[in-house]
């Protein structure tokens, strides 16, 4: 009996060693996957990832909203976004291992090879979803390409890439609204357009300070709101939309560039601070849709905040 006792006891001792190291095995399973998820919104600047769909549908109100809501010509956007990002981090894996070795290719936290190839996919599903405005994503693709390998290694040759990309993401809305052969040239599109691209070489050159210790910016960052009062004007000459929407934006980003002095906190604020931006524009068209567009870029602006918490945008 006591021989019985024992081979009792060590059953249930073992079961519970087994089930242990199974509890071990799936909480080292959990903590690896939730890992991973964090590496790739690293690596896509996930608060970022909510600036793109607003450019869509100011293209597409400024292209007078022609057929179906553009969700393959968002689709397109954000793949096409992606892809550049995952391809810029490809390419500056050995700056990167300077200047910001924590990130996840320097770290080893994401193998070169394995982001590489989510990016190729990502671009072919861009211009894939494309549909008619096939050609201003390919165009949109190449300056993208073109950034990424040679571009930004080049004098202001760089930040003005950077911003045709943003310029290009607002005509791929308009393209993808219209047959390729009809897809309109506005003055108001080309307008938004150049506001865009001009908007983001701003940033663009802040952020080349961002690798330096120390580095401020100082009144520079104040040209950011008084560039967007300069709609006012603009507007008010087209007799289209309202005055008002470019004085609040600019009223909250002067607001938000008196609190910030670190140049990564002020260049991710600013690139969000498309999110309104991209709001003027669509009421610039249609001002009679106000509320429908103040919840949908309300939405996007709360995802790219709440994401800003955890994952740096710049």
């Amino acid at each position: 009996m006591p021989f019985l006792y024992q081979e009792v006891g060590a059953g249930i001792l073992s079961l519970g060693n087994g089930r242990r190291k199974f509890l071990n095995v799936k909480r080292k399973r959990a903590k690896t996957q939730q890992g991973n998820w964090r590496v790739w919104a690293e690596l896509l600047r996930l608060p970022n990832l909510f600036t793109v769909p607003g450019d869509i549908l100011a293209g597409w109100c400024l292209s007078g909203q022609r057929g179906a809501f553009p969700v393959l010509a968002i689709l397109a956007s954000l793949a096409l976004y992606a892809a550049g990002l995952l391809l810029n981090d490809c390419f500056d894996a050995s700056i990167d291992a300077r200047e910001r070795p924590k990130r996840p290719i320097p770290s080893g936290r994401a193998g070169r090879f394995q982001v590489f190839s989510v990016a190729c996919l990502l671009a072919v599903m861009g211009v894939l979803c494309a549909g008619s405005g096939v050609s201003a994503a390919m165009i949109l693709l190449g300056l993208i390409l073109f950034y990424d390998l040679l571009a930004k290694h080049l004098p202001w040759i760089g930040v003005l890439t950077m911003g045709c990309c943003r310029g290009m993401n607002v005509y791929l809305g308009a393209a993808c609204a219209w047959p390729s052969f009809q897809t309109p040239c506005a003055p108001l599109l080309i307008l938004a357009m150049l506001f865009f691209t001009s908007y983001i070489v701003l940033v663009s050159v802040i952020a080349k300070r961002e690798a330096e210790p120390g580095a401020k910016v100082g009144a520079f960052r104040f040209l950011a709101p008084l560039f967007c009062i300069g709609l006012v004007p603009v507007l008010l000459w087209f007799d289209r939309g309202w005055a008002w929407p470019p004085l609040v934006v600019s009223g909250l980003m002067m607001l938000f560039l008196v609190r910030k002095h670190s140049i990564p906190a002020l260049v991710s604020g600013l690139i969000r601070f498309l999110i309104p931006l991209q709001w003027v524009w669509c009421l610039v068209m249609y001002p009679s849709q106000w509320i429908g567009f103040t919840i949908g870029f309300a939405g996007c602006w709360t995802g790219a905040w709440i994401a800003s918490r955890r994952f740096a945008g710049s």
